[in-house]
C-alpha cells in the first residue's frame, strides 16, 4: 500500500501538537510496512528528503503573497489578499500534481491543508484517487482556523469565512472518509454541510509512552504548582488563567510553557508581573510534566481534541479545563478534575482554590492509560485504508462486469 499524507507543516518545522501527531502517524505507518510519503510546505525552495523511519518528505515552496509562519505581523490588506488567493490558488496546482504523479499513491490522506489551497483535491480528482481527511482544526470552516475572533468565540460563521471556505466545502464532498479528532469537531462540520456523503469516524491523537517519576510529598513541597502548556494566544484562554491568579489566596505557583507572538507575550508578562508565574517558553512535554501538579486548560475556543489534557490524565496530573469541544472527553479518567465555563476567570479561580485546599488529591492522582495509543491509532487508520481500497476494488470490478454485460 502506498499512502501520501498531506499536512501544511512537518517536523522540524514549527513543531506543535498537529505536527507531532502527523509525524507519529507517518512513521507508524512506515513501520507497519506502508510506503509512506509526506507532502508539506516550506518557506524556501522545494526539496525532497528521506526522513527518519523510512518516511519520504516532499517540501514544496508556498506560492502565495508571504510565508505565514515566520511570526511577522501583516497588514489587513496583505492578509485579505493571502486568504483570497488561498480560496483557489492555481499556482500550487502544478507542483502538487507533480508530486502525486511521482508518488503514485493508492490513496491520499489530508490533514491540515492551509497553503495548498485546493491543489491536492484537484490532483486526486484528476487521477481518481480516494481521499481520507482528518479534521485537526477549524480551517475547513474558518479562515483563521479557530472560529475565534477579537477575543470571542464565533457562535456562527461570518460571511467572509463562508465565502473564503466555500471551495473547501465543495471539495469535501469528494472525501470518502472523514476522521474527527473529537465528536464535537466532526458534528460541527457535518452540520455546516461538509462531508455529506463521507463515511466518518473519531480517532484521537496517540499519546507517547510515559515514565512516571516519584512525586515529593506535600510536606516537602507545600505550594501547589499549576501548569499551562500550549500556544500562548487568546483562544487558549491564557488571559482567563492570568486573571484567575489575581483572585487566589495562599501559596501557589504557575508554570507557563509554550510560544506565542512576542509582543503579545510581553504585554501579558508586563500586565501580570507576579514572581510566582514562570514563563518557560517552548518546552518539551517530557520536561514539563514533572514540574506541574495540576494542568489548567482554560480554552475559550472550541478545542478540537485536547492533547495536553489527555497527556495530563496519562501522567496522573489533576485537570482543570473548559467545558468545551474535546476537553471534557479528554479529561475523563483524571483522578481529580474540574470543568469550568470558557472565559469565566471567577469560576476558574474557585476551581484552583479548591485544588489548593486539597493538594494530596490533586497532586497524587493515579496515572491512567491513554485513550488512544500508538498501536490503536495505527490499527484504526489501517482499517480505514483497507476498507476504502476494498470498496474501491469492488466498484471497479462491478463497473467492469456491467460494461462486459452491456457489450454482450
Amino acid at each position: 500500500m502506498r499512502v501520501l499524507i498531506v499536512n501544511t507543516l512537518y517536523p522540524p518545522a514549527d513543531v506543535g501538537g498537529a505536527e507531532r501527531s502527523v509525524a507519529q502517524l507517518a512513521e507508524g505507518l512506515a513501520g507497519a510496512g506502508v510506503a509512506t510519503t509526506v507532502l508539506t510546505l516550506a518557506g524556501g525552495a522545494a526539496s525532497v528528503e528521506r526522513a527518519a523511519n523510512g518516511v519520504v518528505v516532499h517540501r514544496l515552496p508556498l506560492r502565495n503573497l508571504y510565508w505565514p509562519y515566520d511570526g511577522r505581523r501583516r497588514s489587513a490588506l496583505q492578509r485579505a489578499v493571502w486568504h483570497g488567493l488561498e480560496t483557489a490558488n492555481p499556482l500550487m496546482d502544478h507542483m502538487a500534481d507533480r508530486v502525486v504523479a511521482q508518488v503514485r499513491p493508492d490513496l491520499i490522506h489530508l490533514h491540515l491543508t492551509t497553503g495548498f489551497s485546493l491543489s491536492v483535491y484537484r490532483a486526486a480528482r484528476r487521477r481518481d484517487l480516494p481521499l481520507v481527511q482528518t479534521l485537526r482544526d477549524w480551517s475547513m470552516m474558518c479562515a483563521r482556523a479557530s472560529m475565534f475572533r477579537q477575543g470571542r468565540r464565533c457562535l456562527r460563521r461570518c460571511a467572509a469565512c463562508v465565502l473564503l471556505t466555500a471551495g473547501k466545502r465543495a471539495r469535501s464532498q469528494a472525501v470518502e472518509h472523514v476522521i474527527g479528532l473529537s465528536q464535537p469537531l466532526l458534528e460541527a462540520h457535518r452540520r455546516s454541510g461538509y462531508f455529506r456523503d463521507s463515511t466518518a469516524s473519531v480517532v484521537g491523537n496517540a499519546s507517547a509512552p510515559t515514565r512516571q517519576r516519584p512525586r515529593p510529598p506535600v510536606s516537602q513541597e507545600s505550594a501547589l504548582t499549576f501548569g499551562f502548556i500550549g500556544r500562548i494566544e487568546p483562544e487558549k484562554g491564557i488571559e482567563t488563567l492570568l486573571r484567575a491568579t489575581v483572585r487566589l489566596a495562599g501559596d501557589w505557583r504557575l508554570r507557563i510553557a509554550g510560544r506565542g507572538d512576542p509582543a503579545y507575550v510581553a504585554r501579558l508578562q508586563a500586565a501580570f508581573p507576579d514572581p510566582r508565574i514562570v514563563w518557560l517558553g517552548q518546552v518539551a512535554p517530557g520536561d514539563f510534566w514533572p514540574t506541574a501538579d495540576v494542568l489548567v486548560a482554560p480554552a475559550s475556543w472550541v478545542e478540537p481534541f485536547g492533547r495536553a489534557v489527555a497527556e495530563a490524565v496519562q501522567h496522573g496530573r489533576g485537570v482543570i479545563a473548559s467545558r468545551i469541544g474535546g476537553l471534557p472527553d479528554a479529561s475523563r479518567g483524571a483522578g481529580a478534575a474540574a470543568l469550568i465555563e470558557p472565559g469565566d476567570d471567577t469560576a476558574l479561580a474557585q476551581a484552583m482554590q479548591a485544588a489548593m485546599a486539597d493538594p494530596e488529591r490533586w497532586r497524587f492522582a493515579a496515572p491512567q492509560p491513554p485513550a488512544w495509543t500508538q498501536a490503536g491509532v495505527m490499527a484504526a487508520h489501517l482499517d480505514i485504508y483497507d476498507q476504502i481500497l476494498a470498496n474501491r476494488s469492488s466498484r471497479i470490478l462491478a463497473d467492469r462486469d456491467q460494461r462486459y454485460s452491456a457489450a454482450r
